[in-house]
Order: C-alpha cells, then structure tokens, then sequence
C-alpha cells in the first residue's frame, strides 16, 4: 500500500508507508471453562507471555493458533513465517494484566478448527495468541448508540457496553442460533436488547437483524452505529440503514466478522467496498 497523504508544504508523499512489525507469539494455556449458553463458552487463557497485552480500545481483536490435527499443542510460529492454517480472529473479552490472564468466548457452531477446539478444550491445553490488533473508536459523548451484532460478534458488543458511560442510551440487537442463547449483559449505560433467533440454519444469517431494523421506529439524529456480523448480511443492513432509515455513512462502522462458505475470512473487512 502506498501512503498518499500530503506531505508538508503541499507535497504528495509516495513512499511505501514502513510494514508493521508482527507481534510474537504467546504461549498461554487454558485454565478456566465457563458454560455461557448451550452454544457458548468462555475459555480463560493464562501465561506468563501475556505481560504487556493491554487492548487500547473496545472490540479489537487477537489472533489464536491452534493445535493441528495429531498436534497436542501448535508449533511457535516462526517470525515472517505464513500464515498458519488453523489461525482465526477473536475478541479479548476482559483482560487482567495483573494475573497475565484473558477471557475469549467461543461460538460452537460444528465447524472450522477454533469451534472444534473449543468444544473439546481442557484446562491445561495450549495454545498460541497473537495481538491485539485496533478496535473501535468509541464516541463516548454521543447520547445513542445502536448495537446490532450476530452471536460471533456479542464479545466485541459486551467490550462496548461495559466501555459506554452512564448517560449513554443503547439500543441493542443481537441475532443468536436460539432463545436458549439469551442472557444478561453488563453495562453503565440504559440498554434495551432485542435477542433475535435465528436457527442453526447460517444461510438466514442477517435476516432477524433486517426484519427487526424495519420494525423499529425512528432512529435518533446522531446515533451511533456499530454493526457486526456475517459479511454479505453486513452489507445489506449497512445499506438498509443508509437507504431506508436515513442514517449517514459516517456514523455507521461495519465489522464482517465471518463470511457464508469461507473458512479463513479477513479480519479487516469493514464492508465499504
């Protein structure tokens, strides 16, 4: 990528913009398990590699490398060295550098190397993390925000919520694979949740999210939009907002967290293609 900013005194700057410099790896273990709901659980990672692992903001991400097929822990990835197979992209949900311990909540949904793992994982197993990577930029003196996420994305809604103060108001939409999957969520500011069943069916994905929008009255002037989801589902709430509800680009943020077929989908898709 080429940095095309301007440079001082008018000048346009065409240098290769420095390639950021990959994080290592941290070796963390698990040491807790906790049953959220039938299709979540929160698995608490611990190591001494994770001194200096401080998130900067809400619903950044990290990276986790599990064990492959036959392995009873990964290798340590090697600097510069590809991209490993059963890498995938996580929400640190709570961080507590004093016990060098994070929480990560997994979606057991059958499928990839992540769901697998989780849903067998022990206290004791390794694994790899990397990161973090950035989040979102919070706009903590907007009065509304509205919060529309599928259950991959309810970690990065809960950093959120816990980030938001108390003169916040938040109205919140989360789509989830069944009724079972609903449960408290923490937060300084008023919230009013929708939970949204969507059945283990993933090719509904974004649907009770669309019909649930249209029901909804006026969105206030101002409000902000943080929206997080399955990929192409993202992109039609994203222009279901623009279009039909009248809410400006500038105050909606996309997240595709995952994409309908695709196993290794990226972290940085923010749908403004």
């Amino acid at each position: 990528m080429t940095d095309t900013s301007s440079a001082p005194g008018g000048a346009t700057n065409t240098s290769p913009a420095p390639a950021r410099k990959r994080r290592p790896p941290r070796r963390v273990e698990v040491s807790r398990i906790q049953v959220l709901s039938p299709a979540m659980r929160r698995i608490t990672l611990k190591g001494t590699e994770l001194e200096g692992f401080a998130p900067e903001a809400p619903a950044s991400y990290l990276k986790l490398i599990f064990p492959e097929p036959g392995q009873s822990e990964p290798d340590r990835p090697l600097p510069d060295a590809p991209r490993p197979k059963s890498m995938r992209t996580y929400t640190p949900l709570a961080v507590r550098p004093e016990v060098h311990e994070v929480d990560v909540d997994f979606v057991l949904h059958g499928e990839g190397p992540a769901s697998t793992w989780a849903s067998q994982a022990k206290v004791g197993q390794v694994i790899y993390l990397m990161g973090p990577g950035p989040g979102y930029a919070l706009d903590k003196t907007a009065a509304q925000h509205l919060l529309i996420a599928d259950d991959s994305a309810l970690p990065a809604v809960e950093n959120i919520l816990a980030a938001l103060p108390a003169s916040a108001s938040v109205q919140l939409l989360v789509e989830v694979i069944s009724a079972q999957e609903e449960r408290a969520l923490q937060s300084p500011a008023t919230v009013s949740a929708q939970w949204l069943p969507r059945g283990t069916d993933h090719r509904a994905a974004g649907l009770p999210l669309e019909k649930a929008l249209r029901a909804m009255p006026p969105v206030p002037a101002g409000t902000r939009v943080y929206l997080a989801c399955e990929a192409a589902a993202m992109r039609r709430i994203r222009k279901l907002l623009t279009d039909e509800l009248g809410i400006n680009r500038s105050q909606i943020v996309g997240r595709g967290y995952w994409k309908l077929d695709t196993a290794n989908h990226p972290d940085h898709d923010y749908g403004e293609d």
